[in-house]
């Protein structure tokens, strides 16, 4: 039976009270994606060894694995050329993410600020002096580097084997494949001196085993082929545009929307328009690697009635140098790739302009080949998307080109290029066709972060009565799975619960059973183009580019900028409003090699966030939910707190039906969604006073929050000192439009998130009053209580109004809560007295003889008490810091922001008094400020002691905002007067590193 002990008014003494804060270096970085740094790469890491020559080697990056099946049957020739480019990072690879984020998040000042053509090198490529470095360290090696790319990201080199093997510390090996074509590698990681290497992400074309393919499916002959004379072309007759095909298909027995998809039919179920201009003033580009069929396109063209501009650029070839468009290479036609992807771009977006980036044909094609080829496409900046239907397996992917794209793909964002990519057709083991295994992998570039993965899905019917299904037939089926190269992502936290970065991102129609309706050549069959289905994730990329073109050419678009990296668009919106813009796919797998994942409402590793539905899409990606409103906010507590997100049980956790245990992993980010959960409204909701619990910590770390949307602060909330721990901290966050709360830890944790309260625009809320703090309870000396025993598994009934300067008409309080001399484990509940006793926690611990404490916001209960639940055993004490009511003061949040650091100054000492000037600084007006919210965290402390905080020019109070023991790193929020003169006071008896963070102001 719990225990209710009636406390009685209090006198003021000093409290103890903990926090606990974080390594400003640490956090300060905004890095929403996935940037690959030299450091990052290097073998023996730049700076490890003090004693390292600047003309010493390191190794850059990983020799590239024996593929399976593969023997080494020899050393290279060494008069063999080769061709190959040393890649630079980015002169400052965090101001490029920051960038990226910047111009990606609605609200922000650079929000689809794009740079212009030609831009990059100056704002972000290397520097001249790197440059120039670079290139004498490759001449000192007796080489001849080439002229820097105009994006001032890699170096050409031509050299020997033997030139190459001299200057970079390797040895060549030729391999024969399982196919029986015989390849070269290089036997070791490549090597240049330390102070050079520290630049270069990678040296690409050392090797050429890694073979990029296409993902296709088999055509599917329309007719059969003996019906057409090989020797005679065959005339199909123009027609003016409709949706409709011509009678090649409509009249070859099949049907629209069961056999196949007209493009009218599939734009149609997508939601998408139709029509002869249809991405008018658009350019998209695409990828291919093998010669383009010319008349197949125009059959197309006549088949459809369209007059699209398509155009060619070739790289590193010239045209009709690669494989015949007909010809037959290892049983596979080639040709029909550039069939399929430009022809769907034609019927589905016919107005639009399409590049064909034509590089050297597939079969002989090297990685230097593959890179140049993006690398022209993002350089050339004259399409607003890019698609690719060509890949190959992360796995079999040498890290030199893994990280030379993710550089591109960066550029390609910074610019606002949307690129997309097919996930691959061989399920979750994409390695599969390659090399037969069936481990888990996916395909690059669909894994690369800058890059939207399309995978694939089946679909019947049309209209209201279509359907669709995750892609899996004949032996084929949607790529897709967990990267084992890329961190997780900031834009998929939360909604892909993965301890990597997972793909698809999205998906479209992929199935060749209800496939695409394109013209191709086979010259096996016939002298001319044939009608034929086709399908795979193939067909699904262009699908997504083209819905990203009639995105671009939206009035929204046209208004608010093209929508550029599109996976932050989607994310965010997959957070804010799903489905929204996108056709949730929820049953089939991609179990085609060995078991995988399964389609489930909301995100999956088979087909992402699903297929687009355009018009919410175009809301979605053209014109997102802008940030809140920024004037004055008033208080809305709720009855009890409220969870809202805890990892340990999958409350809250991702977009998923099905509940997910995960922890939050290191540098993840969990989105979670305030607006319309635990009572609150839908929308107006302009911060969130919430309470955050770490538990199962796996190291010392620290925890951000920060409105969705928006550039992540280099500010905390929450920090701690080790593994094993269990801690909680408050924090009052900003909300942005969409009414999503980010929330990130650089060290893998579970997570709890409790809901106290809320502000919203208006006056239909409470006011903030602040008090000089006062102690209202300390069971340790019967303050406010009649024992002095420590409080085992009861309720503790607090006097609150009529107390500490709270008046009668209070609705709400501001206590800080400690727990002291606790026992084994154990936490408190604050909430009004005569309610029930919420699920949510105030405060934990789980350690004996330990001293925490947390900020609360706490309803009144009737009578004018709070009641406080002891679970487990502990002292208790509480200091009111101040109370809402009908009158007061007024709630402005402002961008999280650091006030004071003194890691970068001097540690406040023993005894010490610190004045703070707050008001006239980030964000916060020169006068009439009352209170002001902070963050206050501890670190390096040095003996045990305490911080109080109180308003410059009153007299110090008796009650303390945190407490520690030596070498502990705490942090506690507080809502502090401030001084007529602007400042806040802060005062420790111990020598400790003071860290001070504002989230907003009273006034």
């Amino acid at each position: 039976m719990t225990r209710k002990i009636q406390a009685a008014p209090g006198r003021r003494r000093r409290s103890a009270g903990e926090i606990d804060t974080r390594a400003r270096g640490v956090v300060a970085s905004t890095v929403t994606l996935t940037l690959i740094t030299a450091a990052a790469l290097s073998a023996t890491a730049v700076g490890a060894n003090a004693t390292t020559r600047p003309d010493a080697p390191n190794r850059i990056g990983t020799a590239p694995r024996v593929p399976a099946g593969a023997s080494v049957v020899g050393a290279t020739t060494p008069g063999t050329t080769l061709h190959l480019s040393v890649h630079l990072s980015p002169r400052d690879p965090k101001r490029l993410t920051d960038f990226v984020t910047a111009v990606s998040t609605p609200g922000s000042p650079l929000y689809h600020h794009y740079l212009a053509k030609g831009q990059f090198a100056s704002a972000f490529g290397p520097t001249r002096a790197t440059i120039a470095g670079v290139s004498q360290a490759l001449k000192a090696a007796g080489l001849s580097p080439g002229k820097v790319s105009s994006d001032g990201l890699s170096i050409p080199v031509t050299a020997t084997v033997a030139r190459a093997s001299h200057a970079f510390g390797t040895k060549f090996r030729n391999v024969r494949l399982k196919d029986g074509t015989t390849r070269y590698l290089n036997t070791s990681a490549p090597a240049l001196p330390a102070d050079v290497a520290a630049s270069v992400t990678g040296i690409v074309g050392l090797s050429n085993v890694s073979t990029v393919t296409s993902h296709h499916s088999a055509v599917r002959h329309v007719s059969e082929p003996a019906s057409v004379a090989r020797s005679s072309p065959r005339a199909v007759a123009p027609r003016t545009y409709s949706p409709g095909l011509c009678a090649d298909f409509t009249g070859s027995g099949l049907t629209d929307g069961t056999d196949y998809y007209s493009p009218g039919k599939l734009a149609g179920n997508y939601g998408m328009t139709s029509s002869s201009t249809v991405g008018a003033g658009q350019t998209v580009a695409v990828f291919e690697l093998e010669n383009v069929d010319n008349a197949s396109i125009a059959s197309y063209q006549s088949c459809l009635g369209t007059s699209t501009s398509v155009s060619h650029v070739y790289v590193d070839t010239t045209a009709g140098s690669g494989a015949a468009a007909g010809s037959t290479v290892d049983g596979a036609t080639v040709g029909v790739e550039s069939a399929l992807d430009i022809e769907d771009l034609i019927g589905l977006v016919p107005g639009a302009s399409i590049i064909d980036y034509q590089g050297v044909d597939a079969s002989s094609a090297t990685d230097q080949n593959v890179i140049d080829v993006y690398q022209k496409m993002v350089t050339d900046d004259q399409a607003q998307v890019i698609s690719t239907s060509w890949g190959l397996c992360e796995a079999l992917e040498s890290s030199a080109t893994a990280n030379a794209e993710n550089t591109i793909f960066a550029e390609a964002a910074a610019q606002g290029q949307s690129v997309v990519a097919a996930s691959g057709d061989s399920g979750s083991s994409d390695c599969a066709p390659a090399n037969g295994s069936s481990s888990a992998a996916v395909d690059d570039p669909a894994s690369q972060p800058y890059v939207t993965g399309v995978g694939g899905t089946t679909m019947n019917g049309s209209g209201s009565s279509a359907t669709q299904a995750a892609w899996n037939s004949g032996g084929a089926g949607s790529g897709g799975g967990v990267s084992a190269r890329w961190k997780p992502t900031v834009y998929q936290g939360g909604v892909a619960t993965t301890a990597m970065r997972a793909v698809p991102d999205v998906a479209a129609l992929a199935d060749p059973g209800a496939g695409y309706p394109i013209y191709y050549l086979d010259d096996t069959q016939s002298a001319s183009p044939l009608p034929g289905i086709i399908g795979g994730t193939s067909g699904a990329a262009p699908t997504w580019a083209a819905a990203i073109v009639q995105a671009n050419a939206s009035g929204a678009c046209q208004t608010n900028g093209q929508v550029g990296f599109l996976n932050d668009a989607v994310y965010r919106a997959g957070r804010s409003d799903y489905p929204g813009g996108f056709w949730d796919v929820t049953s089939g797998n991609n179990s085609v090699f060995a078991t995988g994942f399964t389609a489930v409402a909301g995100y999956d590793e088979v087909t992402g966030l699903g297929a687009p539905e355009e018009a919410g899409l175009i809301t979605s990606v053209c014109a997102p939910k802008g940030t809140a409103a920024t004037g004055a906010s008033t208080f809305h507590p709720l009855a009890s707190p409220e969870r809202v997100l805890d990892t340990r049980n999958g409350t809250g956790w991702g977009l998923s039906s099905v509940p997910t245990k995960h922890a939050l992993v290191a540098g993840g980010t969990a989105p979670v969604r305030i607006e319309g959960a635990a009572g609150i409204p839908v929308s107006g909701v302009t911060a969130v006073v919430v309470n955050f619990t770490v538990t199962g910590t796996t190291g010392g770390g620290h925890l951000t929050a920060w409105p969705d949307g928006t550039a992540k602060p280099s500010t905390s909330s929450l920090n701690w000192s080790s593994a094993g721990q269990t801690i909680a901290a408050s924090a009052t966050v900003k909300l942005a439009g969409d009414g999503v709360l980010d929330i990130s830890t650089n060290t893998t944790t579970q997570l709890i998130v409790d809901v106290q309260g809320y502000y919203t625009s208006g006056t239909t809320g409470t006011r903030y009053s602040a008090l000089n703090p006062y102690r209202l309870l300390d069971t340790r000396n019967a303050t406010g209580i009649s024992t002095t025993s420590k409080v085992s598994n009861a309720v503790i009934s607090l006097k609150v109004r009529g107390h500490g300067g709270v008046p009668s008409s209070a609705t709400a309080v501001v206590l800080n809560l400690t727990a002291t001399q606790t026992g084994s484990s154990g936490y408190l509940e604050a909430y009004p007295e005569g309610a029930t006793r919420p699920t949510a926690s105030s405060l934990n611990w789980s350690a004996t003889g330990t001293t925490l404490a947390n900020m609360a916001v706490v309803p009144i209960g009737s009578d004018g008490n709070v009641s406080i639940f002891v679970h487990g055993t502990s002292h208790v004490l509480a200091d009111v810091f101040g109370y809402f009511s009908s009158s007061g003061t007024t709630f402005k949040t402002v961008t999280p922001a650091r006030l004071l650091d003194t890691r970068q100054t001097t540690a406040l000492g023993s005894g010490k008094t610190l004045a703070l000037q707050s008001s006239g600084r980030d964000g916060i007006p020169t006068t009439g400020v009352k209170a002001v919210v902070l963050t206050v965290t501890v670190t390096g402390t040095t003996g045990t002691g305490h911080l109080i905080v109180w308003a410059d020019g009153t007299s110090r109070p008796t009650s303390s905002n945190l407490n520690w023991v030596k070498g502990r790193t705490i942090a506690n929020q507080v809502m502090v007067p401030v001084g007529s003169d602007g400042k806040v006071d802060f005062y420790t008896n111990s020598t400790t590193n003071l860290i001070v963070d504002v989230a907003g102001y009273t006034s």
